[in-house]
C-alpha cells in the first residue's frame, strides 16, 4: 500500500489521495474517517510554505534546507512504524544542520542565512512534521475501516 504521508515531500496533495482512497467507504465509516482527514488537512495547509521550500530548486539556500531536512527527517524522526516528535523540532534540526555542514566549508554568512530561513519557518516545519503524523494516522484509520 502506498504511504500517503510521503506525498508531503512532493508537490502532490496527500489530502486528495486520502480522500480518494476513502471515497468508497460507507457513510458511517466516512463519518469516523472525516475527523482524521480534517486534522491532516489543517496541518498540511499550515505547512504549505515549508513544502514550497522543499519543492523549490531555484534557490541554493532552499536546496540545502530541503536536502538536510530530508536527511534529518529520515534519520531522526521517521523510524519505520515508530515516529518521534521532539519538543522543539527547529532547534534539533538546526543542531543537525550544523553537524551536517561541519564536513563542508560553509561560510558563516551562508550558515546564518540558512538558520534565519529555518527560524522564520519554524511554525511551518512544526506543522509539516505534525501533518506527516496526522496523515499516517488517517491512513491507519482508513486501513482499519477497510478491513472491517
Amino acid at each position: 500500500m502506498l504511504d500517503y504521508e510521503y506525498a508531503l515531500f512532493t508537490a502532490e496533495d496527500p489530502i486528495k489521495l486520502l480522500k480518494d482512497a476513502g471515497s468508497k467507504l460507507s457513510i458511517p465509516k466516512k463519518i469516523k474517517y472525516a475527523p482524521h482527514i480534517r486534522r491532516a488537512e489543517v496541518l498540511v495547509k499550515k505547512s504549505k510554505k515549508f513544502r514550497d521550500i522543499i519543492n523549490t530548486s531555484r534557490n541554493p539556500v532552499y536546496e540545502v534546507i530541503a536536502t538536510t531536512f530530508t536527511s534529518y527527517f529520515g534519520s531522526k524522526l521517521d523510524k519505520g512504524i515508530y515516529f518521534a516528535i521532539p519538543t522543539n523540532i527547529t532547534d534539533e534540526y538546526i543542531g543537525y544542520l550544523e553537524v551536517f555542514c561541519k564536513g563542508f566549508v560553509v561560510s558563516d554568512k551562508y550558515m546564518e542565512s540558512l538558520i534565519k530561513v529555518i527560524l522564520y519557518h519554524s511554525d511551518d516545519i512544526d506543522a509539516f512534521v505534525k501533518a506527516f503524523l496526522s496523515i499516517r494516522l488517517a491512513q491507519g484509520e482508513l486501513d482499519k475501516l477497510k478491513s472491517n
